[in-house]
């Protein structure tokens, strides 16, 4: 990737569905008139998943023992921009798109596994992710330490561009186009139209 180029070229590693095609189109037709027909597609929202290893500064007193480093896990999504502390992961926990294509599309007539009309493209270039990952760290750890002055963030290993699932649930009802975005992990919802 040259440098200070937006990454456009999709990554190969995703996250698996945790909620089925079924699920989230029932989550949308709860809310919509009864016998709505709904299509679900599944589409890998854009990411950048990064550890970083922040020390102490320095010891600040005799009496109070220096705090231990932090391995702080953070995701930066890369078309809005928005870094996420979260819980570590590892490598093995992803897979790659064309499993996670056949996994979802296993078992369900109604889902589409190609790629929504408009899955969102890459806008930030991966040091920019970087440098949002890491300003997100200070002030949010410094809360969690007690304020302990925390030195840099290093990264301890090269970030990981992956995909995360989304349902892309569409139909129509009364006559309007409906359009909802159903997160594939957490099942939570997003209206786009509706």
């Amino acid at each position: 990737m040259q440098h200070g180029a937006v990454m456009t070229t999709s990554s190969d590693l995703v996250w698996p569905v945790a909620v089925p095609a079924e699920a989230a189109v029932r989550t949308v037709a709860r809310r919509l008139p009864p016998g709505t027909e709904l299509t679900a597609r599944l589409y890998h929202h854009p990411f950048l998943g990064m550890m970083f290893l922040l020390d102490t500064e320095k010891h600040r007193s005799r009496w109070r023992p220096r705090a231990r480093p932090v391995l702080a896990a953070v995701l930066v999504d890369l078309v809005s921009g928005r870094a996420f502390l979260t819980d570590p992961w590892n490598a093995e926990d992803l897979t790659t798109r064309a499993e996670a294509l056949a996994a979802a599309s296993s078992g369900h007539v109604d889902a589409v596994t190609s790629p929504a009309p408009r899955a969102p493209a890459p806008r930030l270039t991966e040091e920019d992710a970087v440098a949002a990952g890491r300003a997100l760290l200070p002030g949010l750890l410094a809360r969690r330490r007690r304020l302990d002055a925390l030195g840099a963030a290093e990264l301890t290993g090269p970030p990981t561009r992956f995909g995360k699932p989304n349902w892309w649930v569409t139909g129509q009802a009364g006559g309007r186009m409906v359009e909802v975005v159903v997160d594939a992990l957490s099942g939570r919802h997003y209206a786009r139209s509706a």
